[in-house]
Parts: structure tokens; sequence; C-alpha cells
């Protein structure tokens, strides 16, 4: 791992990072609550992609510019635009490329979310693997509100997490839920104080950013494979199923297994390489 820091994107509202194994992808359109445009959209599944495939980065934290919001959701200013069949499968496959990356990342996702946290927001929310939130978050999903059809990937994602009758909840309503809420109902996974978030999201990063990589690969992979067997679908959680156990038997061959058995013998903290 280097303190060194490199900057993964040049669009000025996707910000990336890298610093000590870490990750940072800052989602940047305070004008909007950092609501995603199309063009946005498109760009964070370029740099996403990008963290995923840079040896150096061992988890990737997820955050809204500024103090106001994580993402308020999609830009509703093109929504009009959109009537034109064109630019709806524009914006249909820039959001489909976008989750799709997200969901198909091997590396950790932390979502540090602040302020609002609201549809294509939730849906960035849902796709990450552990979701840290401060105490004055407000979340929800107001697809009924727009006369949007929320996708069904996500929708599985939300059953996933927080149960059907609490998603139907979310989804039926469109409500705005509290943070202290939604930690009760599981949508949000640890809650600090505003000040605190950072602090709180960087040391889970480092202590994950500090484990074996190919064990933590192999445990997302091996969570998604659950997940994806209990969905229904054969064919993906076969296909999970497959890179999960791969993932497992390269880390019984792995350099990383014989440090950490000769750190623990040492009593000392590993260095662990990835290989």
């Amino acid at each position: 791992m280097t303190g060194r820091t490199t900057v993964a994107a040049t669009a000025p509202r996707i910000r990336a990072a890298v610093r000590d194994a870490v990750g940072t992808v800052e989602i940047s359109n305070p004008g909007r609550h950092n609501a995603l445009s199309v063009a946005m959209m498109t760009e964070l599944a370029v740099v996403l992609q990008a963290m995923d495939e840079d040896p150096e980065v061992r988890v990737v934290v997820l955050r809204g510019a500024g103090e106001q919001a994580f993402v308020s959701g999609a830009d509703i200013s093109e929504f009009p635009g959109l009537r034109d069949d064109a630019a709806r499968r524009a914006a249909d496959d820039a959001a489909t490329t976008l989750f799709t990356r997200l969901s198909a990342l091997s590396v950790p996702v932390i979502a540090r979310i602040h302020g609002y946290c609201l549809g294509a927001g939730m849906a960035l929310a849902l796709g990450a693997d552990l979701r840290c939130a401060d105490t004055r978050s407000v979340l929800a999903i107001p697809a009924a509100r727009l006369g949007v059809g929320y996708p069904l990937e996500q929708t599985a994602a939300l059953v996933q997490t927080v149960g059907p009758a609490a998603a139907s909840d979310l989804l039926f309503t469109g409500r705005r839920v509290p943070a202290a809420e939604a930690h009760a109902m599981g949508l949000v996974d640890r809650l600090a104080e505003p000040g605190e978030l950072g602090e709180a999201v960087d040391e889970l990063a480092a202590t994950i950013a500090a484990n074996a990589p190919l064990s933590v690969r192999a445990a997302k992979a091996s969570v998604q494979a659950v997940r994806r067997l209990g969905e229904g679908d054969e064919a993906a959680g076969g296909a999970a199923l497959g890179r999960a156990i791969e993932a497992v038997a390269r880390c019984r061959t792995s350099h990383d297994l014989q440090e950490g058995a000769l750190a623990f013998l040492e009593k000392r903290s590993p260095r662990f390489a990835g290989r």
C-alpha cells in the first residue's frame, strides 16, 4: 500500500482518487444536490470500472460532494427531453450500465451517506455492500410520486435488504425516511453523528483495506452468490456460485495465506500483497 494520491477521472462532476488502497469516488453536482445526469451516470460507470481494475484499490468509498446530499436522485431537469425515444433509450442504457457495473465490482463498496439519499441515490446505496449514514440523513424512493417505474434489479436489492413489507412501504408511499428509522429497518448498516461520519467511514475502509485482498474478494463473491441463488435465477446464481468457488480456491494457494499464518506465529501485523 502506498500513500500516494492519484486522480482517476478528469470529469468535473465525478472525482476519484486512490490513497492507501482506498478508492474514493465523489459525485459532485451541488447545484442540484448531486443529482445524476445521464452524462454523470456514464462517467461514473467508467470510473467504477477503472477502480475495480486498479490493483492498488482494495475498497471503494462512494460519496456525494458538499454538505447537503449524497445523491438526490436522477437529474429531473432532463426528464422533458426524455420523451424523445432515442434520448430515453440513451438514459435507460446509461442507468443500466451504471448499476450493472456497480453490482459487478469485485472489491467492497461503502456508501457514505449524508443529507438526501433519494431515488437513484438509493439505487447506488443499495448497490453498495455497506451503507454508513449520518443521523441527519433522509432516504426515500419517490418513484411513485414521479410516475417512474423503479427498476426490477434495484427493487430486488431493496427487498433483500429490508424485506417485502418494508420495501412495499417505501415504494408505495414514496415517503422520506429519517436515518434512525432507516437503520432500524436495515436500510442503513451504521449510523454516526454528522461530524463523525467521515472518520467512521475512513476507519471502516482502512480496516477492510488492511485485510487479505483475495480473502475479501472471495467473501464478497460468496455473498453475491448467496444473494443470486436466493433470487431464483438459476443461470445468474450458477455463474455467481462458480466465481465464488474459484475465488475461495484461489485463497488456498495464495502467498497471503502463508503470510497470514506466519504473521500470526510471529505476533506481528501481516503484510498482504493480494497474491
